[in-house]
């Protein structure tokens, strides 16, 4: 999992250059949808209510690598390594997700508040869209989809 501000995106050599310039084209009135890059990369632009904690489940994928960013509101994402999760369902490999359960130990979480982006890769549960104590309650999010065998 990578953290990082929007202005260092072009220091990371691996997120292909169309994908940042889409990025950097978007703002808070493109509208929701998916958009497709590639054969192996597209972008879901999607507007939702944020979730408490307890609804919000971890998951993971296993084709493809999700840089994640908002275009408004503020989010907070929990994450864990997937080693020792205990699924709740068998992987969906046709919507490439699997969920997990909540595990007893502390997890991380992060806060993305439309001047950064979070890097998720296949070994990094993640559970999005959990309310922050801003007082906005919905949110306008970015998800790149870069598939895992991107050459």
């Amino acid at each position: 999992m990578i953290l990082d501000d929007l202005t260092n995106i072009r220091e990371y050599k691996n997120i292909p250059e169309e994908v940042i310039d889409f990025i950097e084209k978007l703002t808070v009135t493109t509208p929701d949808g998916r958009y497709d890059i590639s054969d192996k990369i597209y972008v879901n632009v999607e507007t939702y209510d944020r979730k408490s904690p307890l609804e919000a489940n971890l998951e993971s994928h296993r084709k493809y690598i999700d840089i994640q960013l908002l275009l408004s509101g503020t989010e907070r994402i929990d994450y864990a390594n997937i080693d020792g999760l205990e699924p709740l369902q068998a992987y969906d490999y046709m919507k490439d997700i699997i969920f997990y359960k909540r595990p007893s130990s502390e997890i991380s979480s992060l806060i993305l508040n439309g001047r950064n982006f979070a890097l998720f890769f296949p070994q990094d549960a993640h559970a999005p869209q959990i309310s922050t104590l801003a007082l906005q309650n919905n949110v306008k999010k970015v998800v790149v989809k870069i598939a895992v065998d991107f050459s």
